[in-house]
């Protein structure tokens, strides 16, 4: 059978699925690579220490005890893994023996996928300093005896629950101590409390056409604005979802606010097949709005821009991915300019980004969400994926029991 020449040859799906194919493989070569090699660490963020240290063991955590004039000193380092807001951590523990016990002397961060500004905050408040001249047997609880750095709380938690269970882990099987210290409760909060009920009136705001909904939408955007933006600064990013591909999911325990947003972000989109986030919750979509209402200018987008910008958001958010999965690091590839706006603290590219952001979003309505933002339009693509699944899974039915299926909008996300 001859081929037909006259049909051109594929070649957009051809780069596609080569494009798909390399971010499989740097998704398999990034997670190859951040296996955690504790004696390379140490080598290259405790250089002065290398020589003077051996392992104790190789089971987590790992203990090396120090030796001075080739004997073995009363001081140990320890090293054990984490769980932070972004992703894993790895930190060092010295600590000196006593005769009760041991004491910290230092904590030294080896490995982290935290925001790198959360973690200059948490440097600039002392946050690790705080450690030093604590026993062992504390109980090592953010918020408790460990004081939690505004700005960087979740990242103050993540750190905490690191030593705390190194520290004690240790305690238990190296020095023979009894578990006499307090164990964690739920760390479930205000803040907590306050994400849900914006997520409550954001939902009604949705879902209802009445005067109290209007009031509910403007109770939402201030408080997406003020809560999610400034206070919490937990706005979603490209790294936010990539990291849930990567497996890095904070423990609900510690976390319940970045559980709170997935939850309500996710399953808005793939349970009830609305984009909620972005209709009422992201806080720079809040501020395009307000830049849009000082000016007045709304500008109109030609149809064949907007298809132009969304390849292109397609192509930066490849690349960005593609340095996300190599470096397993979710914050490094994240472009958007929202810690940059609310926080006042960016990476290179986002002091660029978010000039021309507010910029735009004078003339243009939604200037960023539309053109730009990448966490707008894959939410968007799961929202029509989601519709199109149903409608087809409803048209099947229809076909099959025609009298008891009725169309419901509402059921489509409508």
């Amino acid at each position: 059978m001859n081929a037909d020449l006259t049909k051109p040859f594929p070649w957009e799906r051809v780069i596609q699925a080569l494009a798909y194919a390399l971010l499989v493989a740097a998704f398999i070569i990034g997670q190859i690579a951040a296996r955690t090699d504790y004696d390379g660490l140490l080598k290259r963020e405790m250089p002065e220490l290398v020589l003077s240290l051996s392992p104790e063991n190789r089971e987590l955590p790992v203990v090396y005890k120090t030796e001075e004039d080739g004997k073995a000193s009363s001081d140990v380092v320890v090293m054990a893994d984490g769980e932070g807001y972004g992703g894993p951590l790895v930190v060092g523990i010295r600590a000196e023996r006593t005769d009760n016990g041991a004491r910290i002397k230092e904590i030294i961060v080896l490995r982290h996928k935290e925001t790198p500004p959360f973690l200059d905050r948490l440097n600039k408040k002392n946050f690790f300093r705080q450690f030093a001249g604590k026993d062992v047997s504390d109980n090592f609880i953010a918020g408790d005896d460990v004081d939690v750095i505004s700005g960087a709380s979740v990242s103050s938690i993540g750190f905490t629950a690191a030593v705390r269970e190194a520290v004690h882990l240790g305690a238990v099987q190296h020095l023979d101590l009894a578990a006499t210290w307090q164990q964690p409760s739920w760390n479930i909060g205000p803040n907590d409390a306050i994400l849900v009920i914006l997520f409550a009136l954001a939902f009604y705001a949705a879902y209802r056409r009445d005067k109290a909904a209007k009031y509910a939408r403007y109770l939402v955007m201030a408080g997406a604005l003020v809560f999610v933006g400034f206070y919490a600064n937990t706005s979603i990013s490209l790294g936010s979802l990539a990291g849930i591909v990567m497996g890095y999911i904070p423990p609900l325990k510690q976390h319940p606010l970045w559980w709170i947003m997935m939850i309500g972000v996710l399953g808005s989109v793939i349970v009830l097949g609305r984009n909620i986030y972005c209709q009422f919750i992201c806080p720079f979509g809040v501020v395009q709005n307000l830049l849009q209402k000082i000016s007045g200018i709304q500008l109109r987008i030609k149809p064949q821009v907007q298809r132009q910008a969304r390849t292109m958001i397609f192509s930066l958010s490849w690349v960005a991915l593609m340095l996300i999965f190599l470096s397993a690091h979710p914050a490094l590839g994240s472009y958007e300019p929202f810690a940059m706006m609310f926080s006042l603290e960016g990476l290179g590219i986002q002091w660029y980004i978010l000039p021309a952001a507010i910029i735009g979003a004078f003339f243009v309505p939604n200037f960023w969400c539309r053109l730009f933002c990448p966490v707008g339009l894959y939410l968007n693509e799961t929202v029509r994926l989601r519709r199109s699944i149903r409608s087809r899974f409803v048209g099947m039915r229809n076909r099959e029991e025609p009298k008891e299926i009725l169309n419901d909008p509402r059921d489509l996300g409508a």
